[in-house]
């Protein structure tokens, strides 16, 4: 037991240290869209509000707790026909690691995305977005144990001196992340049968970071993501929507494959936008979990929950705890008619 508690605090040492070169994920990426690639904010048609929070870990007492908020405003010409130029937004994160939260990075960051039409009819749209923000780190070095509090005799000895002196305990530094988001449906108005088909592309953290030791510069941590999947409607009841993320940052390289299907209680018709659809869905993350999600969206709310099994080496060895997630959201529909873009909780 001892052995185990050992080799969980020496891991978490190096998760702390991860944690400041490597960004949170969430299994519902599409439910945190201003997160995963800011060109999304060019493809919501309505006023959106939506959060999700992530907790994992927590079983072993090496939690680590995630919290995303993120606001879009569409931008549209008024005309005969409405044209959706793209959109705004701003979003706040918050990543907590360890038991007395020894890590701390907080970023809030504005993003804007413009809409090229490649029709005329909205139905085939390319979308790019450019963020900017900032992001503040901070380390709990008190709550840490150093080499040179070991006493021979007693063990830990908190009333040495530790060796944090060179180090800052806080970091700020600016943040920028680029994204490109092509959508294509079938059908430019809702009918019984359609197919959509939208993929994407993101680089996040371009501008090199500053360490935590004053003069130096922090660990490059440039995140690109890929992601991208098909939607099939069929009679305005069944929905069905394969999808995928990747994500490489450093040397970390991470696989998410899945799909979920939805089932509309009240279709959406010509007449009344109003819809009600309840959802289910799995993915795999390569070598790392299996992921079930469920959720419920309507016109204005959407709320899903996921959950994470943990199925690496590590996890198996260790006892490593699985995760879950919840997002909420709500939309203000800005324009009456039917939502063109749709993915998992979005």
């Amino acid at each position: 037991m001892q052995a185990r508690v050992a080799i969980l605090l020496f891991l978490f040492v190096g998760m702390v240290h991860t944690a400041a070169t490597q960004s949170p994920v969430f299994s519902q990426y599409y439910a945190s869209g201003l997160y995963l690639n800011p060109a999304l904010a060019g493809l919501e048609k309505d006023i959106f509000i939506g959060m999700n929070y992530r907790s994992q870990w927590s079983n072993i007492h090496l939690p680590f707790n995630t919290f995303q908020f993120s606001y879009i405003h569409p931008l549209s010409k008024p005309g005969v026909r409405v044209k959706h130029l793209g959109g705004l937004g701003a979003s706040f994160l918050s990543d907590a690691a360890g038991p007395n939260q020894e890590f701390v990075t907080q970023s809030f960051s504005l993003t804007g995305a413009y809409n090229f039409h490649l029709t005329r009819y909205g139905n085939n749209i390319i979308s790019v977005g450019i963020q900017a923000g900032g992001v503040q780190q901070k380390i709990n070095y008190d709550a840490l144990q150093w080499s040179s509090q070991y006493n021979p005799v007693v063990g830990f000895d908190g009333t040495r001196l530790g060796e944090s002196g060179s180090l800052n305990e806080q970091v700020f530094n600016p943040q920028m992340s680029i994204g490109a988001m092509w959508y294509y449906t079938s059908k430019g108005r809702m009918t019984l049968r359609s197919l959509s088909a939208f993929q994407g592309i993101s680089i996040s953290n371009i501008i090199p970071p500053k360490g935590f030791i004053d003069g130096t510069s922090g660990e490059p941590y440039v995140l690109y993501k890929l992601h991208g999947g098909v939607t099939s409607l069929r009679k305005l009841k069944y929905e069905f929507s394969p999808n995928y993320l990747v994500q490489i940052q450093n040397r970390n390289f991470q696989v998410n494959l899945g799909a979920y299907f939805g089932y509309y209680l009240q279709p959406p018709n010509r007449t009344n936008a109003k819809s009600k659809k309840i959802m289910i869905g799995g993915w795999y993350r390569l070598e790392d979990a299996f992921i079930v999600s469920t959720g419920f969206s309507s016109t204005s709310w959407n709320l899903g929950f996921s959950y994470d099994t943990n199925i690496s080496s590590m996890g198996r060895n260790l006892g490593i705890g699985n995760a879950y997630e919840l997002s909420l959201a709500y939309k203000i529909v800005v324009h009456k008619g039917f939502k063109r873009f749709s993915s998992p909780l979005i």
